[in-house]
């Protein structure tokens, strides 16, 4: 098809929300069209994400806001919408969209055949604060000290900001964060705070750099949702009070070269995962990319576990997603007709049976779906939980390069996975974390999951996780077997503070071998497996 193309100077105003408000019309109106930004820096603010950010900073949502500002009721901007497009490709190379408050910048939804190309994606003010020690005591005996942090000028706070959510000390000489704590802190004047340090050992005035967000989850950066066939090339995103990249119930997804790392002189990128998805369908693919300086995982993709909560009929059922901040996108997570849900015990992660959804009614406002099924559930469901197994994507994370974050690297609960050729350097958790995680009703059971030639480098030292690679199910009975086929092959983990390298628990059919492994305690560590092959 012979594709039109346009270029945004056509639609440039002084006011540039607006500008892109009118290219986005545009665009809806004419399918398979190029639009060309030229190079430059372009703001894109409104009045609801300025008033976002100054309740947040004065401290109006409290000293956690990710319990206002992440529920499906709370009312938020959102900068370029694709809504309702086709075929729209925009090249975007030397740009950078800069964003005055708190919103979701970019949203990918109801669409089909989008590129992004080359887009920067940054803060006016920061999501974040960051500070320099400036004095610091000498050490105690219990190996705190008191400091003294300025303020960078961009980043000024009040008395009541949030500022003991997730936060990290570096050493920019060293590049290595430092795990460093505090529990209170007081506003000397606007430009100093002052804090006890403890664990301060590595914590030296004049060099040692301070950032704590604000906020945990609100709006990602970039939302895909109900969209298909999107790609998201050569994409950067430096900051976002929230998640990076979240897709949910989309279809052919690839982010290729996408970088979620801090900007030039900073050392901290978004305030939770790097990218998220849930409810996938079709290839999900993430190559080539780069992550740093997040404050969660690189990559998490799953499906979501729902509570069965009212039973009018033996094979009909009210069904309800029970994770602690629901869902990532904050919509509704339901099955379509003819999709498959699995029947697990949420404390064994037993398998008990599977069904194919005959109706399916989403009752949005109240945060729950009724289901028909094929045939009856068990009388007695407490402890089960259904989950749609049709929803599961084909991933593979291949030539990625992640360092210097939060949580694990790649946390994979899906199906049909190859995790292929990635460099995984000074993560807190495990590098690779291959897992049901029913207490946080995110799951499934994996299947059919490649772990091949990656190299991970300090990882597993402090966060979660057994190894560098973990493969564990949650459960009170560890000797269900409720993952399939894990092949775990030619991979370098020089992990020589890590008390193991691989660790797998709970698989039947798994397969490890040519791994080059330098951990604390042991290299590998294989518990209630069957089929195992071992080299």
């Amino acid at each position: 098809m012979e594709r039109n193309k346009i270029y945004f100077s056509s639609f440039l105003t002084d006011d540039h929300t607006a500008s892109f408000e009118e290219a986005m019309k545009y665009l809806r109106e004419h399918p398979y069209t190029t639009l060309v930004v030229e190079p430059g820096e372009y703001t894109i603010t409104t009045p609801l994400a300025r008033e976002a950010q100054r309740a947040v900073m004065a401290g109006e949502y409290g000293r956690n806001p990710q319990k206002v500002m992440f529920n499906p009721k709370y009312e938020y901007s959102r900068g370029i919408d694709f809504y309702g497009q086709t075929g729209t490709v925009v090249e975007a190379y030397g740009v950078t969209l800069m964003v005055d408050g708190f919103m979701e910048p970019i949203s990918l939804r109801d669409c089909a055949e989008i590129e992004l190309r080359g887009l920067a994606i940054d803060h006016k003010r920061k999501p974040y604060t960051r500070a320099v020690v400036t004095r610091a005591s000498e050490l105690r005996e219990d190996g705190s000290r008191e400091c003294v942090l300025e303020l960078d000028e961009a980043c000024p706070i009040s008395e009541n900001t949030p500022m003991n959510l997730r936060y990290l000390f570096f050493d920019p000489n060293t590049y290595e964060n430092i795990y460093a704590r505090y529990d209170e802190w007081t506003l000397v004047d606007d430009r100093h705070i002052a804090m006890v340090v403890e664990d301060a050992a590595k914590v030296v005035a004049g060099v040692t750099e301070l950032y704590t967000v604000h906020t945990y989850h609100s709006r990602p950066t970039i939302l895909i949702e109900r969209a298909s066939d999107v790609k998201l090339t050569d994409v950067t995103i430096h900051s976002q009070p929230g998640m990076g990249v979240v897709g949910n119930r989309s279809h052919n997804v690839t982010l290729s070269g996408l970088c979620v790392v801090p900007s030039l002189g900073h050392h901290m990128s978004t305030n939770t995962d790097a990218t998220h998805f849930t409810s996938m369908t079709g290839l999900l693919r993430l190559e080539n990319c780069t992550f740093e300086g997040q404050g969660d995982d690189f990559v998490n993709v799953h499906a979501y576990y729902h509570q069965i909560i009212e039973r009018p009929a033996p094979n009909e059922c009210y069904m309800q997603e029970k994770t602690p901040d629901g869902t990532h996108a904050q919509s509704l997570d339901y099955p379509d007709v003819g999709d498959v849900l699995e029947l697990t015990d949420r404390r064994s992660m037993k398998l008990v049976d599977s069904f194919t959804v005959l109706e399916c009614e989403p009752l949005h406002d109240e945060w729950k779906c009724r289901v028909v099924l094929d045939h009856p559930l068990p009388e007695d469901t407490e402890g089960l939980v259904l989950a749609d197994v049709t929803r599961l994507p084909k991933l593979e994370v291949v030539g990625c390069h992640a360092r210097s974050h939060f949580a694990r690297s790649v946390l994979i609960k899906t199906r049909n996975v190859t995790i292929e050729n990635n460099h995984l350097f000074d993560v807190q958790g495990s590098g690779i974390h291959v897992a049901p995680e029913a207490w946080w009703y995110e799951g499934v059971s994996p299947e059919n999951v490649v772990i091949r030639g990656n190299r991970i480098v300090k990882c597993c030292y402090r966060w979660t996780g057994k190894g560098a690679i973990t493969v564990m199910a949650d459960t009170t009975d560890p000797s269900i077997k409720c993952m399939k086929n894990v092949l775990i092959e030619d991979n370098i983990i020089d992990c020589p503070t890590t008390e193991w390298g691989i660790f797998v628990r709970n698989v039947d059919g798994v397969t490890i071998r040519r791994n080059r492994v330098l951990a604390k305690k042991e290299n590998v560590v294989i518990e209630c497996c069957d089929n195992v092959k071992f080299e």
